[in-house]
């Protein structure tokens, strides 16, 4: 363990260390995007982000997937992936090599493309703001259903919030479940997990899926049951943990 840190609130507190000026994602934020535009994003996204992806997340964390060929049963057609949020940049480039050569994108808060000058290259590279206005919905519900039509995978964090490092699963809701719902789609997760390595932190992560949701049910209980299933998941196999790296206290315990 090299460090402590304190927190009051594992549903909002935030550690990632990221302090903007966060941009307004509503009705008038542009989902849609030229060609010119795509085509850029293809090269981007293919041709650079992939390969800087697999090379940092080798280099830095000795990356590991267990268990990946679960993935084979839907290469062909796009499904939801949830996972642990504990990593940057890590966080966006787990899901590029996991799901390869699948597109991924990554719903994420507005504060990801609110750095002045990077929107574009963060659109480019997967990343899809989640409305923080009301009237934005819409739109983003939409642009959803494209990409689930064109077979992309829909890559989502519940947790929410960065905690570098974090060994275990913190709470989440079951808001996030409503879209493979909606879309009826399988969902697969996979779980962060750190061992100590000789010269640095190693990363594990395990896949499991496929779930799907449980249309016999009422919409409210099949998605309960649809996020229950996948943090239970994510509980057990973050007991693969072997090294804590941050130690965090909650400040009650103190």
């Amino acid at each position: 363990m090299d460090k402590k840190i304190y927190y009051e609130d594992e549903q909002k507190d935030d550690f990632s260390g990221v302090r903007r000026k966060t941009i307004r994602v509503d009705k008038n934020y542009k989902y849609q995007k030229s060609l010119l535009w795509k085509m850029g994003s293809f090269i981007l996204y293919r041709c650079i982000m992939t390969p800087i992806a697999y090379f940092y997340m080798k280099l830095k964390f000795n990356f590991k997937i267990i268990n990946k060929s679960v993935l084979k049963k839907h290469r062909k057609s796009c499904y939801f992936l949830y996972a642990n949020h504990t990593q940057i940049p890590g966080d966006g480039y787990m899901p590029s090599v996991l799901c390869f050569p699948k597109k991924v994108k990554v719903l994420v808060h507005a504060d990801n493309v609110s750095l002045k000058g990077t929107k574009n290259f963060m659109e480019m590279i997967g990343a899809v703001p989640i409305p923080n206005h009301f009237s934005g919905m819409p739109a983003f519900k939409n642009i959803i259903h494209q990409y689930v039509e064109q077979k992309n995978v829909i890559m989502i964090y519940p947790e929410a919030h960065i905690w570098p490092y974090y060994t275990k699963i913190r709470p989440f809701g079951s808001v996030s479940f409503t879209y493979p719902y909606l879309e009826n789609k399988p969902v697969y997760c996979f779980t962060v997990t750190y061992q100590k390595g000789f010269i640095r932190t190693n990363i594990k992560a395990y896949v499991d899926g496929p779930f799907y949701p449980n249309l016999s049910l009422p919409k409210k209980e099949a998605i309960e049951e649809l996020r229950n299933i996948v943090y239970e998941t994510m509980h057990k196999r973050s007991k693969y943990s072997s090294y804590e790296k941050i130690k965090y206290i909650k400040k009650e315990s103190v």
